[in-house]
């Protein structure tokens, strides 16, 4: 009798755990893509970039939730 219950304790917990490890692999998961578009999105604008136009101007691209930057 006790094994049984023991065995089933045993499976919730094992259960809880991987519940838990799936939780945290998608909240890695949408932080990874979320800093990926966070990087893609400063490329695209030219973060850090400067261009000469021809009459001399320098043009410096933007950044995006960068406050260090601005």
């Amino acid at each position: 009798m006790t094994t049984i219950s023991r065995r089933r304790r045993l499976q919730r917990a094992d259960i809880i755990a991987r519940i838990v490890h799936h939780i945290v692999n998608a909240i890695v998961v949408v932080l990874m893509g979320a800093f990926m578009a966070w990087v893609l999105v400063n490329w695209v604008t030219g973060c850090g970039e400067t261009w000469i136009t021809y009459t001399g101007e320098r043009i410096e691209g933007e950044c995006v939730l960068m406050p260090w930057r601005d």
